[in-house]
Order: C-alpha cells, then structure tokens, then sequence
C-alpha cells in the first residue's frame, strides 16, 4: 500500500490508529478498509469534519463513516469505494436499507481513486429539491448565479 497524504505516522498508514482499528473490524477487502481511511483522513484533516466514526457493515462487506460537516449540521453517513468497484442500483438500495436512518434515506458515495483523489457523490432515496443559487448583481449590473458548495473547507 502507497502511504497516505496527511498520514502522521512515519512508518506509513499501517501504524495509524484509525486504521489499524478499522482493519480489526474485519470487514471487507483491504483496498476498501484503505479507501475508507483515506476518505477518514480527508474529512477530518482537510475538511475539518467532527465527531467522525468508523463502522463495519457484515451484510455489505465494507467500512463506513458517520460525521458532521459543520458544527450545527446533522451527522451524515460516508461510504467510501474504491474506484475499482462496481456497484449496480441494487447495491445503492442496499446500502441505504443497511448504513441510512431509515427515516432520511441518503449517504454519501465517496470514490477514491489508485492516486488518493476522492470524488464525493451525495444520494438520496427519491428526488430531492436543490437548494436555489445565490444570485449577485456584478459591476455591470447583471445578475450572476452562484453554485453554492455543500462542503466546507
């Protein structure tokens, strides 16, 4: 395995406590208790996510996690994939069914690339409104939409 960015351990992500915890869960491949780790440290280190838990799935074979964005936000799950995975609709329904509050049916699809990239991906059981664009006038007067971003860095 290629050491982890943000890693602290100078031996590689093999001595760091989450994963070696998250390898005692006996759960899953190796590639995916790595991805999870990998998606661990993103989300605690660079986006300052708290309240950060591992948690191992025996039906589905894989490491999930449970944080909060923000300081006032509600936890969120995050299952992390390795980006060799294939996963068909029928596993999302799954996952949602196993890993989801069965009252808020959605997770979010983290896809971790061979090079440490994540691409998150937030799904939902059903169609969710999106929330409406900011709009700003620039100095010409026109009026601009802006995206709004749903993680904080």
């Amino acid at each position: 395995m290629a050491a982890a960015a943000g890693a602290w351990s100078p031996f590689g992500p093999r001595d760091h406590p989450a994963f070696v915890e998250m390898m005692a869960l006996n759960i899953g491949d190796s590639s995916q208790v790595y991805a999870a780790f990998l998606v661990f440290l993103d989300l605690v280190e660079a986006r300052n996510w708290t309240g950060m838990t591992y948690k191992g799935s025996k039906e589905l074979e894989l490491v999930y996690l449970q944080g909060c964005p923000g300081e006032e936000e509600e936890v969120k799950v995050v299952v992390p994939l390795p980006v060799h995975t294939t996963i068909s609709h029928e596993g999302i329904r799954r996952i949602m069914e196993c890993v989801c509050n069965q009252s808020k049916r959605a997770f979010i699809l983290a896809i971790v690339d061979s090079d440490s990239t994540v691409v998150y991906y937030q799904l939902t059981d059903g169609f969710v409104v999106p929330d409406p664009p900011q709009v700003s006038e620039d100095a010409d007067g026109k009026l601009c939409k802006k995206k709004r971003r749903k993680f904080h860095r």
